[in-house]
C-alpha cells in the first residue's frame, strides 16, 4: 500500500504542491518571525532618545559644577543609544507621536542638589525619565535598563566630584595643620612675653596699695553730692507721674474714635456701592422701558387685528356648521331612498324565481342594455347592475349591497350628527373667545401700553437725576476714604508718643530706684578704698601664682606644637584622578555565562521552532486525504504505514528545511548542530503523530481541539519568560506539555555545548509510539466498521 499511497501522490499536482508548500511551512515561519527580532539588542543603538537639559550652574566651594551639562558631552560620545538633545515640547510632541521611545529631563536644580551632602537635609538627585509603553512596550523596558546605565554614569561623575572635593579639603586641613605648627610657635613666644608682663604687674601692684588713702578722700565728697542728684530726681519723676495719666486717657479714647472713622469709611463706600447699583438699574429699566414703548403700537395693531380675525373665524364657523346640517338632510335622504330600493327589490323577489327571469323574459338582454347605455338612457352603474343581474340565478349579493350601504350610510349620518354637535360648541366658543376679546383683553391691552409709557418718562426723569446722585457719593466715598488712610499716621503717633512716654516714666522710675544704690554705693566706695589696699597686696602675690601658671602653659604649647605637625604630616596626600576613580567606583562586576546565547533570535529559537514544526502537522492534517483508502486496506498496519510513509516523511524534511533555513538565512549557529537536526526530526514526528491522531479520532472538531492544545502548549512551556512568573495554572500543567520538553531540548542543544538531550529524546520517542499504536487501532476498528456494514449493505439491495 506503500507504493500505492506515493503512485496516487506522484498523479496529483496538486497534492505536490501542498506537501512542498508543508513542508516549507516551518521554515517560512521561523526565519520570518525570528528574522523581524533577530538582534534587537545588538540594534540598541538605533533606538531614539531624547534628552533634555534645564540644569542650572552652580558654584561649589569657589568652582563652577555643572553636571547636567556634563551629562550631556558624556551622552554626546556615547553610542549605545540614538540621542537627540531636544527641548521639552519637541521632546513630549515626539514621545507622543512615537518619534522617541524615552525622554530623559535633567532637572534645573540637578547640580544644587549635588552641593547639598553635607547640609543639614541634603537633597537628591533626582533624574526623570517618561515612556510612552503603549507605542512600544518592549522599547520601554529596554529604556529602563538605559535609565539604570546613565544613572551609573551620573552617579560615579557626581561621587568623583565630591571625592576631589574631599581631597582638597584634606589638602587644605593639612596646610591649616601646618599653620597651625605656626601658630603655636608663636604662641610660646607669646607665653614667654606674659611671663615678663607679670614679673612687671606685682611691681606696679605695690604701688596701687600704697595710693588707696588718696583716693578715700574723694569718695566722701561724691557722696554728698549723690544725695542732691537723688532729691532731683524725684521731683522730675513725680511730673513725668502726672503726664502718663493724662496721655492714658488720650490713647484709652483713640479706638472708638479709629473706629468709628473705620466704620464711617465702610459706610460710604457701600453708599456708593448701593448709589452706582441704583444708578445702573434705573439706566437699565430705563432702556427696557424704551423698547416696551416702541413696542406699544406694535401690539395695539396685533390686539385689534386679533379681534377682527376671531370675528371672520366666527362667520367662517358658522357657515361650517349650517354646511353640515345641509349634508346629514341629503345623507338622511339617501338612506330613505336606499331602502325604498331594498324594499322593491325583497317584494320583486318575493314574487318571483328570480329577477333576472323577469329581467330576460321582458326581453332585456346584453345587446339591449348596450343600446340603452349608447342612448344615455341609462348611466354606468346602472348598466353594470342590470348585467349583474342577468347575468346570475340569484341576486345574494345585491340584497347584500343594498343592506351594507344603509349601514354604512348610518353610521356616515351619525357621524355628520356629531361634527354637527361640536361645530355648535366651537361656535359658542367662539362667541366667548370674541366676547373675551372685545371686553377685557383690548382694554387691558391698551392700558398697559399706556402704563408702559408712563413708566418709561418716569424712569427718564430718574435717569437724568442720576448722574448727580453718583458724583455725590463718590465725592463722599472719596472724602472719607482719606480721612481713614490718614488713621494709620494719626494710630502711629498716639503710639509713639505713649512709647515715649512709658520710657521716660520707666527712665525716671529706674533713676528713683537707683537713688538708694548710688548712696550705698558711695558708703561702699568709701569701704571699697580700704579693701583695694589689702587687694593689692594680694593681686602681688596672686602674680607669683600667674608665673608658676604660665611655666606649665608654656609646657603645654610645646606639646601642642608637636602634635600639630604630626597631624600635617600625615593629612599631606598625593591624590589623582585614579584616586578619584577609586572612590567614586570602588567596585566592578566580572560576569561569567556557563552558556552561550549569541543574541535574540537564538534565545526565541527553541520556541518558535516548536510552534513552526506543530503547525506544519496542523497543516498537514488539513490538506492531506488521511482518511482516503481506508475501506479498501487489506489491514490497519498496512494502511498506517501507507500513510506514516507520507506523514513522516513530511515531518522529517521540514525539521530538515527548518534548522538548515534559519543557519542559512539568520546565521542560526547551535552548540550542538547535529543534535538540533535529530532533536528537531524527532519532534517533528511526535508532534505529527500527537496531531493526526486527534483529527482522525475527534473529526471536523478536531481542528477545533488541536488549535485548542497549541494554545495550552503556548502558554504552559514557559518559552519566553520564566515559568516563576506565570499564573498557577500554567505551573500546573507545564510538566504535561509537549512544548516544555521541546523548548528545554532546543535551548540545551543551541546554548549549551556538552548539555545532554537524551531525556527530551527518549519523551518525544515515547509520545511517537504511543499515539501511532493509538492510530493503528483507530484505523483497524474503522476498517472493521467498514468491512461489517458493506456486505450487509450488498445483500440488503440483493
Amino acid at each position: 500500500m506503500i507504493k500505492q499511497e506515493w503512485k496516487n501522490i506522484f498523479h496529483h499536482a496538486w497534492i505536490i504542491i501542498v506537501l512542498i508548500a508543508i513542508i516549507l511551512i516551518p521554515s517560512i515561519y521561523s526565519t520570518v518571525f525570528l528574522g523581524s527580532m533577530w538582534d534587537p539588542y545588538g540594534n540598541i543603538q538605533n533606538i531614539p532618545v531624547a534628552i533634555v537639559n534645564e540644569d542650572q550652574a552652580v558654584t561649589y566651594n569657589g568652582q563652577s559644577l555643572y553636571i547636567g551639562q556634563e551629562l550631556v558631552e558624556n551622552l554626546k560620545e556615547n553610542a549605545s543609544m540614538n540621542f537627540h538633545f531636544v527641548n521639552v515640547q519637541e521632546a513630549m510632541s515626539g514621545l507622543e507621536n512615537g518619534d522617541y521611545y524615552m525622554v530623559v529631563t535633567i532637572p534645573s536644580n540637578f547640580s544644587y542638589c549635588a552641593t547639598t551632602l553635607l547640609a543639614d537635609e541634603p537633597e537628591k538627585m533626582v533624574l526623570n525619565y517618561t515612556t510612552n509603553p503603549g507605542t512600544n512596550y518592549i522599547a520601554s523596558k529596554m529604556d529602563d535598563s538605559a535609565i539604570e546605565k546613565i544613572k551609573s554614569e551620573v552617579s560615579a561623575s557626581v561621587t568623583k566630584t565630591y571625592a576631589q572635593t574631599l581631597f582638597e579639603q584634606v589638602d587644605i586641613l593639612s596646610g591649616g595643620l601646618q599653620d597651625a605648627v605656626e601658630g603655636s610657635k608663636q604662641l610660646l613666644g607669646g607665653v614667654n612675653q606674659l611671663s615678663d608682663g607679670n614679673q612687671q604687674i606685682s611691681s606696679h601692684l605695690k604701688t596701687l596699695a600704697s595710693s588707696s588713702l588718696t583716693f578715700e578722700d574723694g569718695v566722701t565728697t561724691l557722696t554728698t553730692g549723690l544725695e542732691a542728684y537723688t532729691d532731683g530726681v524725684l521731683e522730675v519723676h513725680n511730673g513725668v507721674y502726672a503726664l502718663k495719666n493724662g496721655f492714658s486717657t488720650l490713647s484709652q479714647s483713640s479706638p472708638a474714635l479709629i473706629n468709628g472713622l473705620s466704620q464711617l469709611d465702610q459706610g460710604t463706600q457701600a453708599l456708593n456701592e448701593g448709589v452706582q447699583s441704583y444708578t445702573d438699574g434705573v439706566s437699565k429699566l430705563y432702556s427696557g422701558s424704551q423698547t416696551l414703548v416702541e413696542n406699544n403700537d406694535t401690539l395695539n395693531s396685533g390686539i385689534d387685528n386679533l379681534s377682527t380675525n376671531v370675528t371672520e373665524l366666527t362667520n367662517g364657523q358658522t357657515q361650517i356648521t349650517i354646511g353640515l346640517d345641509d349634508l346629514s338632510k341629503a345623507i338622511d335622504s339617501n338612506i330613505t331612498s336606499l331602502q325604498d330600493y331594498l324594499n322593491i327589490y325583497q317584494q320583486l323577489n318575493n314574487q318571483n324565481p328570480t329577477l333576472a327571469q323577469v329581467l330576460i323574459n321582458q326581453g332585456l338582454n346584453q345587446n339591449t342594455l348596450d343600446i340603452l347605455k349608447q342612448q344615455g338612457t341609462i348611466d354606468e352603474p346602472t348598466y353594470l347592475m342590470l348585467v349583474n343581474i342577468i347575468s346570475q340565478e340569484n341576486l345574494p349579493s345585491l340584497e347584500q349591497l343594498f343592506k351594507t350601504m344603509n349601514s354604512q350610510m348610518t353610521t356616515l349620518s351619525t357621524s355628520i350628527d356629531t361634527l354637527h354637535t361640536g361645530s355648535q360648541t366651537v361656535n359658542q366658543g367662539l362667541e366667548t373667545l370674541q366676547t373675551s376679546i372685545d371686553t377685557r383683553l383690548v382694554p387691558g391691552i391698551h392700558a398697559y401700553t399706556q402704563g408702559a409709557f408712563d413708566i418709561h418718562q418716569g424712569l427718564e426723569t430718574l435717569n437724568q437725576t442720576s448722574t448727580d446722585l453718583l458724583s455725590g457719593s463718590q465725592a463722599l466715598a472719596s472724602g472719607t476714604t482719606s480721612l481713614t488712610n490718614q488713621i494709620p499716621t494719626l494710630q502711629n503717633g498716639i503710639q509713639s508718643l505713649d512709647l515715649g512716654i512709658n520710657r521716660l516714666y520707666e527712665g525716671t522710675s529706674q533713676l528713683i530706684s537707683n537713688n538708694d544704690t548710688l548712696v550705698n554705693g558711695s558708703q561702699q566706695l568709701d569701704q571699697g578704698a580700704l579693701q583695694i589696699s589689702d587687694g593689692a597686696n594680694q593681686l602681688a602675690l596672686g602674680s607669683q601664682d600667674l608665673s608658676q601658671g604660665l611655666n606649665e602653659v608654656q609646657n603645654g604649647v610645646e606639646t601642642l606644637k608637636t602634635g600639630l605637625q604630626d597631624g600635617a604630616d600625615q593629612t599631606n596626600m598625593q591624590t589623582s584622578d585614579q584616586t578619584y576613580d577609586m572612590m567614586a567606583t570602588p567596585v566592578t562586576l566580572n560576569h561569567e555565562e556557563i552558556s552561550t546565547v549569541e543574541n535574540n533570535g537564538h534565545a526565541m529559537a527553541p520556541y518558535m521552532m516548536s510552534v513552526a514544526l506543530y503547525v506544519a502537522g496542523m497543516a498537514f492534517v488539513l490538506m492531506y486525504p488521511l482518511r482516503n483508502g481506508i475501506k479498501g486496506a487489506k489491514n490497519a498496519f498496512s494502511f498506517w504505514l501507507s500513510k506514516a510513509s507520507v506523514m513522516y516523511t513530511v515531518s522529517t524534511l521540514s525539521a530538515i528545511l527548518l534548522v538548515t533555513a534559519l543557519n542559512l538565512i539568520n546565521g542560526f549557529h547551535p552548540q550542538q548542530m547535529f543534535m538540533t537536526y535529530i532533536l528537531a526530526i524527532v519532534v517533528a514526528a511526535a508532534f505529527m503523530s500527537i496531531i493526526s491522531l486527534l483529527s482522525l479520532t475527534t473529526g471536523h472538531i478536531g481542528d477545533f481541539i488541536l488549535l485548542v492544545f497549541m494554545i495550552l502548549n503556548l502558554g504552559g512551556s514557559a518559552g519566553t519568560y520564566p515559568l516563576e512568573t506565570s499564573s498557577t495554572f500554567y505551573k500546573i500543567i507545564h510538566p504535561f506539555v509537549p512544548y516544555t520538553y521541546s523548548v528545554n531540548g532546543f535551548r540545551k542543544t543551541i546554548s549549551l555545548a556538552t548539555a545532554s538531550v537524551t531525556t527530551e529524546i527518549f519523551i518525544f520517542i515515547g509520545i511517537f509510539v504511543v499515539c501511532s499504536i493509538l492510530t493503528i487501532l483507530y484505523f483497524a476498528l474503522k476498517n472493521k466498521e467498514d468491512r461489517h456494514i458493506i456486505p450487509q449493505a450488498f445483500e440488503e439491495n440483493h
